[in-house]
Formats: structure tokens, sequence, C-alpha cells
């Protein structure tokens, strides 16, 4: 896993992890890769969830869990700095190495994503470069993500 997380943060110096912490189990996790840093308005996203052109939307994210956008973003779990040294000395998977594809038989009927996700998220901090919020939101972001 950090050899996949690794290279991605090798191609994608900018992007961000979220997770599936449904039961705390971390089994699903979200790699979004992008080009630019991005900021995400948690304030503008809670007002566009509140319009009637965004109802369907809103019911689709509750439908999953979500009862907020800071329920949503509350899944955050990482940065290349923030786990930078949980990533240390992993590998990072090239043409030329393929190490993913040796080891990755190895991990077969193995469940040890809770554990490996729990580790992750003791790294994680809260992304004040990443998250623009206010008042009541920001401070159950922090309680959420960490500080």
């Amino acid at each position: 896993m950090k050899s996949e997380i690794k290279t991605f943060f090798h191609v994608s110096p900018n992007g961000t992890i979220w997770g599936n912490d449904i039961s705390g189990g971390g089994y699903d996790l979200v790699l979004l890769g992008q080009v630019a840093p991005a900021k995400i308005d948690v304030d503008a996203i809670e007002q566009r969830l509140e319009r009637p052109d965004y109802a369907r939307v809103s019911q689709s994210l509750r439908e999953v869990g979500f009862s907020s956008a800071v329920s949503l973003l509350g899944t955050y779990a990482g940065q290349e700095p923030d786990l930078r040294g949980w990533l240390r000395g992993a590998e990072t998977n090239r043409d030329g190495n393929l190490r993913l594809q040796y080891v990755a038989g190895m991990a077969l009927n193995v469940s040890t994503e809770g554990a490996i996700y729990s580790e992750m998220l003791r790294y994680r901090r809260f992304p004040e470069n990443l998250i623009a919020a206010s008042g009541q939101r920001k401070t159950a972001l922090q309680m959420a993500i960490g500080r």
C-alpha cells in the first residue's frame, strides 16, 4: 500500500487521499490527483447543497451516510507532506521495477486494511492549505480530521 501511495504522490504531488471510514474500516481509498493545488470552500459547498437544484445531490450524499459537506470532507486522509514520514522507505513503482505486480499476490486473502488505514491516519493533519471554512464548520472539520 505504501508503495502505491508513494507512486501516486510521485506523479501527482498535489494529490489528496480520502478514505472510507465506515466502521473504521478504511477498505477503500480515493486518490484524487490534480496538477495545481486545490482549495475547497466548505461554506460555498454547504450553501450549494441547500439549494433546490442540488436536492438530488444532497439526497444521494445522505443515502451513503454523508449529512453535510463537513461529514464528507471529514474523510480526508492526507497529502504528501502529511504522509511523508509514513511513506519513508517505501519504493516508488516504475516501469523498470514493476515491484507491485510481484508483491500484490502476497496479500491475497489477507485483511490488514483497517490496521493500515489507522496507521496512515496517525500522520494526518488538518489541511489549512486545502480546506477553507468558517466558524463551526471549520471547528467540526478540525475535530474530525485532527489539527
